[in-house]
């Protein structure tokens, strides 16, 4: 039966740079997604000369054609990149996504993760973003009394049945023991294959030891299905 899931991150590209993998498989089974980006990316850039609408327009365009490989669709906040903060306003309008998605799943950032792999620090919008996710979560989502002005808009409570949080360095599950190959990946960003590997080796140390490994050509004609192995916490979903 298929299932709705919903991402929640930051900025354009954080969901499939977190959970790529993952997302391929649901959309490859069926699954309807929908990705939330709370922000536009505006700062999303290492040139100066670079203007905040020249960068937004060319990662929207990056973000529509990764949802494309998805069959996904794009729900945008507006909010600004760089300067996100734990608002009330924020939670009511994850609040609003979430009742308007009516996901069974929601994919979103570990709240607690301030370093990753001891190598550098985690963006404070990602942090962000992820707070604001599970506060929305938990109760917001599921209570009349919370935000009841999302009720005047015919947005009744709801309550999602999965949680995972990523990425992590206490993942605490892992769904499958099959890979991913790094060409389906690159369709996902729209880049070459070269490219995407190239990307991959000038950061890999943000990466866990082993997220990357290479597969024998009999391992490859053997491979049936592509599955992800998690970089994900799975919370338990009976307290919501």
């Amino acid at each position: 039966m298929a299932k709705r899931i919903l991402t929640v991150f930051a900025h354009p590209d954080d969901a499939e740079t977190m959970a790529g993998g993952t997302l391929l498989k649901w959309a490859k089974e069926g699954h309807e997604i929908t990705l939330c980006l709370i922000t536009d990316g505006d700062k999303g850039t290492a040139d100066p000369n670079d203007t905040p609408a020249a960068v937004v327009a060319r990662r929207r365009i990056e973000q529509a054609r990764a949802a494309a490989h998805l069959g996904a669709r794009v729900v945008t906040l507006g909010y600004e990149d760089g300067m996100l903060q734990p608002t009330l306003d924020l939670r009511r309008d994850l609040v609003r996504v979430m009742r308007r998605v009516r996901p069974n799943v929601v994919v979103a950032g570990d709240p607690t993760v301030w370093f990753r792999h001891g190598t550098y620090i985690n963006h404070p919008d990602h942090r962000v973003a992820a707070q604001s996710a599970v506060e929305a979560l938990y109760p917001a989502v599921k209570k009349h009394g919370i935000f009841p002005e999302l009720l005047a808009e015919g947005l009744e409570p709801h309550v999602v049945e999965d949680v995972w949080l990523g990425p992590t360095d206490e993942a605490d599950t892992i769904r499958g023991q099959r890979v991913v190959l790094d060409a389906d990946l690159a369709r996902l960003y729209g880049v070459p294959t070269i490219r995407f590997n190239q990307a991959f080796k000038r950061n890999r140390e943000r990466f866990p030891l082993d997220f990357a490994f290479q597969i024998s050509a009999t391992e490859f004609a053997d491979l049936k299905s592509q599955i992800v192995t998690s970089n994900l916490r799975v919370v338990d979903s009976s307290w919501l």
